[in-house]
């Protein structure tokens, strides 16, 4: 929701080899990245029953923010334009965040996993439609191989007003997502990762406090400090864990990979997601989603793994913004 979000796309130049050890090293920190990004979906939807969305969300993005904003300060000097730019980004995080979680509340966790990974299919479509150019023949079979993959998970034929709802936030959470790489991509230049990540949460935060204290003012009046356990674990975990942790675990690994290897490795996420759903919730997909699942991974292994042919040539030099989670 992702972060942000794109992890399709190196941060830095892409390497063209590496020791094994390091390789084996970027792997495990992308593998461990992408279970903690799984299991914050899970948690995200648990907390929906607790609270309202925009109020977990902006309370978990403005300490985030509040306790990382000293980290700003020992980069680069940033102008007033970079950080606007970086808190703007950072609205964009909060329409995929947020989308995703109301998504959530109609349609199984592990569907909203696979639908919102569609941004790696859409960033180089907007692209290529952008600069008006013909997509890449593999963009285009990508796109029309995951169209077809949502109709599958979602049971087109069988489509609830409910469901329908739960899709089409799931889809613009993913339109969000694409919007945030374009937007990030020149924003990443003018800063380090940690101070892009920082601005984002405080402008994730913000973005979502307006929202709340406009659509659900008497949310925040309500709110009270005496939550269950259960609540703040939660809320310590998508903060620490899913968001500076995961920070720090991508750069980290990222570096120690090609964009090729890093883009393989985030596909895992809604693997991750389907897994922990089945372990938490005992859902699991039928054998229509199942293969409907199939087609989006395999229309993003697809554009993983002619990254270097067709995505770097859509957006070059993107940072992948930091994710929803």
């Amino acid at each position: 929701m992702v972060e942000q979000e794109g992890r399709l796309f190196k941060e830095t130049a892409p390497k063209t080899g590496g020791n094994r050890t390091s390789i084996w090293w970027g792997l495990m920190a992308l593998a461990l990245l992408t279970a903690i990004w799984g299991y914050c979906n899970i948690l995200i939807r648990q907390l929906e029953f607790s609270l309202d969305p925009s109020v977990f969300l902006l309370i978990r993005y403005i300490v985030v923010g509040l306790i990382g904003l000293p980290l700003i300060f020992l980069g680069p000097r940033l102008t007033t334009k970079r950080w606007l730019a970086g808190v703007a980004a950072g609205a964009l995080l909060a329409g995929v965040t947020f989308f995703q979680a109301v998504s959530m509340e109609s349609i199984p966790v592990d569907d909203v996993a696979f639908i919102t990974a569609l941004y790696v299919v859409l960033t180089p479509l907007v692209m290529a439609v952008w600069r008006r150019r013909v997509p890449h023949r593999v963009v285009t079979a990508a796109a029309l191989a995951s169209i077809l993959g949502v109709a599958l998970l979602v049971g087109i034929g069988q489509l609830t007003l409910s469901v329908a709802a739960g899709t089409f936030w799931a889809l613009l959470a993913a339109v969000f997502a694409t919007f945030q790489i374009i937007g990030t991509t020149e924003v990443g230049r003018t800063m380090t990762t940690i101070q892009l990540t920082i601005l984002e949460a405080l402008g994730a935060g913000l973005t979502l406090t307006v929202y709340t204290l406009v659509a659900h003012p008497h949310a925040l009046t309500a709110l009270s400090l005496n939550l269950p356990f259960s609540v703040w674990w939660r809320f310590g975990f998508l903060a620490i864990l899913g968001t500076l942790v995961a920070g720090w675990l991508q750069v980290w690994g990222q570096q120690r990979l090609t964009a090729t290897e890093a883009a393989l490795a985030f596909n895992m996420e809604p693997v991750w997601t389907a897994f922990f759903a089945w372990l938490v919730f005992g859902q699991w997909l039928s054998s229509l989603k199942l293969i409907g699942a199939a087609l989006i991974v395999a229309s993003l292994v697809a554009l993983s793994v002619s990254a270097q042919e067709t995505v770097a040539l859509e957006v070059p030099n993107a940072k992948a913004p930091y994710r929803e989670h």
